[in-house]
């Protein structure tokens, strides 16, 4: 009898000499390596994410505890024989998808769940039903690999800001707040990044979903206390951004500042999460040891050669997408950028360098223009940056989490909103920035060029990038102006419509440098 003829037994059998454990693990573990390889780039951009920032360092430990988890369950997966089960692949269908459309995109997180999805796949495909439930939680837990949240850190700072400055009216503290700057009679507190409380967020998620799993068994617990893991920490870190800001400000400055405040704010936050768990275990359910394995009798019987069948499908459907951008990356074209080669001639402007103290931090892109335009000796300059991406194999993007339109080092939202200008002939929807850093203030503008037209949407380009990539066509821009607001936010506004005004020539521009497939 074959090995896949077996699909549970009392101990573990042999083939050719090979137990089954050590054959079926063996093929496990070359499949992984090769989806490793053909998705090398998705693996690096997390292992990188994971590496410069901190809200994503946890992820390191994921790995470590899945293993560790599973290791647990060697006795009861010892009884246990691995049999192939190939339908499984019919899962690879819907995420052999997404990656396709989430690496056409750029979507990195699309990519990257994809990726821990085919390890799901090839793990029950290659193992068998009956072995992956045994260790269906730990494989889940894989997904924690996957970097995503970052969206969430404008909402967060905005959410934190409003939270501290509420407390110090409470208080009645005199103070104000400017965009996520908060200004007190002895100091001035800005709420950037790294205080939005993304990475206390994340990680407590992680860690109260191993919390859940080994305390409760109703669901209902279960969700209850993972919303919690999502409340708390998010009001906790109001309170912990208060608490510092009173620190400082009742100490003059003495306390809370520098590394002190980080200090502090992780021990309130390590704090939290004790507590939450401390909480969370006086509700605990009684778990049930593991229950031996028993073969399941209602199974339908193997298809012979199914270990064959599956490694020839899983090498199928592993290797489809790479093999198209494979190709695709052969019959690329060059992209077509003369038409950034030089600023344009605009009558009654004078053209010359933007200013040293504002640009966006975008990724080099595929080409670009940037250059100040003056009306007169005595009016502040307007900035003009055109960055242009094609759809190029290039992990280079317009659309991405690391592009900013300002450094947080320097500058601080004021406020924002929208605006309506004319580009020449055509009227074009822009997002507004009001920046301020120290006694500086900027208005910016700025809009995407994607597809023909002018959008403000991040999903509208990553979905023209796609039909791009297959029919062939433009790339995208990121177009943004600013200038000085020197008098009056409105001064300001006028100034910028006036230089759009005459940017009519720019829309032609954009539309020359062409990509085909």
């Amino acid at each position: 009898m074959s090995t896949e003829g077996r699909t549970a037994g009392a101990g573990p059998h042999a083939v050719g000499g090979v137990s089954a454990w050590t054959l079926y693990l063996s093929v496990l573990g070359v499949l992984l390596l090769v989806l490793g390889a053909l998705y090398w780039g998705d693996v690096r951009d997390a292992v990188r994410v994971w590496w410069i920032s901190p809200t994503f360092s946890h992820c390191f430990l994921i790995i470590p505890v899945s293993a560790y988890l599973i290791w647990g369950k060697r006795h009861v997966l010892a009884q246990l024989t691995p049999a192939a089960f190939p339908k499984a692949l019919l899962l690879a269908l819907p995420v052999m998808a997404a990656s396709f459309v989430g690496s056409l995109a750029s979507i990195n997180e699309v990519e990257q769940l994809a990726f821990v999805a085919y390890v799901q796949i090839l793990t029950l495909a290659v193992l068998g039903p009956q072995v992956y439930r045994k260790i269906l939680f730990p494989s889940l837990f894989l997904f924690f690999l996957v970097p995503m949240g970052e969206y969430l850190i404008p909402p967060l700072q905005r959410f934190t800001t409003w939270f501290i400055d509420t407390g110090l009216n409470l208080l009645g503290i005199l103070h104000y707040t400017e965009g996520t700057l908060i200004q007190l009679a002895n100091g001035s507190f800005r709420v950037v990044e790294a205080c939005a409380g993304l990475r206390f967020l994340i990680a407590t998620i992680a860690v109260g979903v191993l919390f859940a799993h080994f305390t409760y068994r109703k669901r209902t617990k279960i969700a209850l206390f993972l919303a919690a893991c999502v409340i708390v920490p998010i009001i906790s870190n109001g309170f912990r951004a208060l608490g510092i800001v009173l620190l400082a400000h009742f100490s003059d400055n003495k306390i809370a500042v520098g590394a002190d405040h980080l200090v502090y704010g992780w021990g309130f936050s390590v704090a939290i999460l004790a507590l939450l768990m401390l909480v969370g275990s006086r509700f605990a359910d009684d778990m049930p040891a593991d229950e031996p394995a028993r073969t399941d009798s209602a199974a339908p019987p193997p298809t012979p050669h199914a270990l064959t069948l599956t490694i020839l499908a899983a090498l199928v459907a592993i290797s489809l997408v790479p093999a198209f951008h494979f190709w695709r990356a052969q019959t690329q074209k060059e992209i077509d950028v003369t038409a950034f080669s030089a600023p344009p001639q605009i009558k009654g402007w004078s053209l010359g360098k933007v200013s040293e103290d504002w640009h966006p931090l975008y990724a080099v892109p595929d080409a670009g223009l940037s250059f100040a335009m003056r009306g007169d000796a005595f009016s502040p300059p307007v900035d003009v940056f055109v960055n242009y991406y094609g759809v190029s194999g290039e992990r280079r993007n317009l659309i991405s989490s690391t592009n900013k339109l300002w450094d947080e080092e320097e500058w601080h939202r004021v406020a924002e909103g929208e605006a309506v200008a004319t580009l020449g002939t055509e009227n074009v929807r822009f997002e507004e920035l009001q920046i301020a850093s120290g006694g500086l203030m900027r208005l910016v503008w700025w809009t995407y060029s994607s597809g023909g037209s002018f959008t403000t949407s991040g999903m509208h380009v990553k979905l023209d990038r796609v039909k791009t990539a297959l029919l062939g066509g433009r790339g995208a821009a990121l177009v943004a102006v600013s200038t000085p607001i020197d008098v009056d936010v409105e001064s300001a506004r006028a100034r910028l419509r006036r230089a759009l005004a005459d940017l009519g020539g720019l829309k032609g521009r954009l539309e020359h440098p062409v990509m085909e497939p």
